[in-house]
């Protein structure tokens, strides 16, 4: 089920927002499980729908021929995306968290032995909440001290594997001084292509209207 609702929300990314057109390379999409750690909210700009252990599910899309933007440095690789379908999704507590389709600034970063591992992705710039209220930024972070959990910084064609990784689990999403939401990624697991998920469009639209 989880999967299911999961690829439902790729197909409305994908082929609802954007009807991607490229194929000379590969789309990566990973679908994401976490579980909200902690909220800052004191202005209820969240309407105190979202609260420890929340279940947030979710998906990521990036190509895999993104160039690194800094190629001269021998430990890290910067991987931004621009254009669709590029990007974050993310759902909990009735509200939406996701990459602005028109404006894409998505990042996957990778930092081998530097000293240790970081892998890492970022969407900077986002659609607001159903509410009206912004999402500045929406990012996670994976540390790996003993820098045992990448082989290279070149960018990654699966997931992560998340018992690779020693500290530093922490997905967030925020807007400045608004509020803050915190949560530990629990599962990650590299789903069908945008091609396959395309025909879960229409579904998505159901979805919506139920939901």
């Amino acid at each position: 089920m989880k999967t299911q609702i999961v690829s439902i929300m790729a197909g409305c990314f994908c082929a609802i927002c954007f009807c991607p057109t490229r194929t000379e390379s590969t789309l990566i999409t990973t679908e994401i499980e976490a579980v909200v750690d902690s909220v800052r909210d004191e202005g209820d700009y969240l309407e105190g729908k979202i609260k420890p252990g929340d279940i947030i599910l979710g998906f990521y899309v990036y190509e895999s021929t993104t160039p690194d933007s800094s190629p001269l440095d021998p430990v890290q690789g910067n991987y931004w995306n621009y254009a669709p379908p590029a990007g974050i999704a993310l759902t909990v507590g009735g509200f939406n968290f996701m990459t602005d389709p028109f404006n894409i600034a998505f990042r996957v970063a990778i930092r081998n032995n530097a000293p240790g591992d970081v892998y890492s992705i970022g969407s900077s710039h986002n659609l607001p909440l159903s509410n009206g209220t912004p999402v500045e930024s929406i990012w996670w972070q994976l540390n790996d001290y003993t820098g045992a959990a990448l082989l290279s910084d070149a960018l990654p064609t699966t997931p992560p594997n998340l018992s690779n990784f020693q500290s530093g689990n922490v997905l967030c999403f925020y807007s400045g001084r608004l509020y803050g939401v915190d949560a530990v990624v629990t599962s990650v697991e590299l789903i069908p292509e945008p091609g396959t998920v395309l025909l879960f469009g229409v579904g998505w639209l159901l979805f919506r209207k139920q939901a």
